[in-house]
């Protein structure tokens, strides 16, 4: 536990960021006169910057004090943002992949592109690494678990790969669970205290943002809905079980649903294009998906009690068409006190890869176990 008001400052101003001195002295609970004691003896360590001038002025840490790295891997691409200590991105790349490669390909391009990034901004040490996985991942151990859509990263081990290669501890998440992060970061939907961001492509996942964290379970495996059953008597899923919600309102499952509309060559998005022209069938066939959701989500809502839930995916640009049904079905079947004041949305921002990797240098500095290792390395 950080005890020394040295450490809670450097701690306050990594979590929060740039604070004027009198905001600094609040959040420590400490007399002005104390705050700017140790503000001056942190400056003439050179482990604070000064914006401005005079006493108005806000503090921060230092660029000395080292920069944290979010790596998100995609279906189709790497996106690497390298920040501050306080979480202000420096720099963001991505890299294109083929959806065939595998994760060891993913690994070996994604390793160079860090470094090459860190190199080009001749910044010190890495204090932590948020490493965002397009699979279901042991978050302690890096171990990638299930088969299906985790074969593309059989074999590998992300959290050892980064640990060993930039030498800093590393934090692991699924990648559909950072994206509800980027959407709560975004407003999306308004403010909220408990988002649940669905994630609608290959598979179907479920991410929960309570109070500005990720919830991630106990090893990781929080909001895996996709394999929940909404039919016993369904077809057979990767998981052995029938009936689970992704064989219905996943992307294979929407496309394949679509082409008994449209043809062999209809894909999500172009059934959703149709749809917002004006096809009746195609917009009834987004309503039915929109039902089949609503319902699952209508016994989530019971048992979260969210106030904004957002769906993301491709669908997703059927907007106010997915949304209506999503959001009516909701009302009908959860309780009251769980949808009084339920907001539904769609994703705005999670198209965006660079904010995807920019929300990747959050996690570890709002984690209280990792940011008091960051702050003693920082302060050693």
């Amino acid at each position: 536990m950080l005890s020394t008001n040295r450490e809670r400052a450097i701690a306050t101003l990594v979590r929060e960021g740039a604070l004027h001195r009198a905001d600094l002295a609040r959040r420590l609970s400490v007399s002005r006169t104390t705050a700017s004691n140790v503000v001056q003896g942190l400056r003439s360590e050179g482990l604070l910057d000064v914006d401005g001038p005079g006493l108005k002025a806000k503090l921060r840490v230092s660029d000395t004090l080292g920069v944290l790295v979010s790596v998100v891997f995609q279906l189709t691409r790497t996106t690497v943002a390298v920040g501050r200590i306080d979480g202000e991105p420096l720099a963001v790349h991505e890299t294109a992949h083929a959806v065939s490669d595998h994760g060891s390909t993913r690994l070996e391009a994604s390793i160079p592109l860090v470094q090459q990034l860190l190199a080009g901004l001749e910044v010190p040490l890495v204090r932590a690494t948020h490493v965002a996985v397009n699979t279901q991942v042991d978050v302690r151990t890096g171990e990638v678990l299930g088969a299906g859509a985790s074969a593309m990263w059989a074999g590998t081990n992300p959290r050892h790969a980064f640990a060993s290669a930039l030498s800093a501890p590393v934090r692991m998440e699924n990648t559909a669970r950072l994206l509800g992060l980027v959407e709560h970061l975004a407003g999306t939907g308004g403010p909220s205290r408990n988002l649940l961001y669905l994630h609608l492509a290959h598979g179907v996942t479920l991410g929960q943002v309570l109070e500005g964290t990720i919830v991630q379970g106990s090893h990781g495996g929080a909001g895996e809905i996709g394999h929940m059953s909404i039919d016993r008597q369904g077809p057979t899923c990767s998981c052995a079980n029938r009936g689970c919600l992704m064989q219905y309102v996943g992307e294979i499952a929407i496309a394949a649903r679509a082409q008994e509309l449209l043809g062999d060559v209809a894909t999500v998005d172009y059934m959703v294009k149709q749809a917002q022209q004006g096809d009746r069938a195609c917009q009834e066939l987004i309503a039915k998906i929109g039902v089949d959701i609503g319902d699952a989500m209508a016994g989530v809502s019971n048992l979260m009690d969210p106030d904004v839930i957002v769906l993301g995916g491709k669908l997703a640009a059927a907007g106010e068409l997915l949304t209506a049904p999503v959001r009516r079905t909701i009302h009908d079947h959860a309780l009251p006190l769980a949808t009084r004041k339920l907001t539904v949305a769609t994703a705005k921002a999670t198209e965006d890869p660079y904010a995807a990797a920019i929300a990747g240098l959050r996690p570890p500095i709002t984690d209280p176990e990792l940011l008091e290792t960051i702050v003693r390395a920082a302060l050693a």
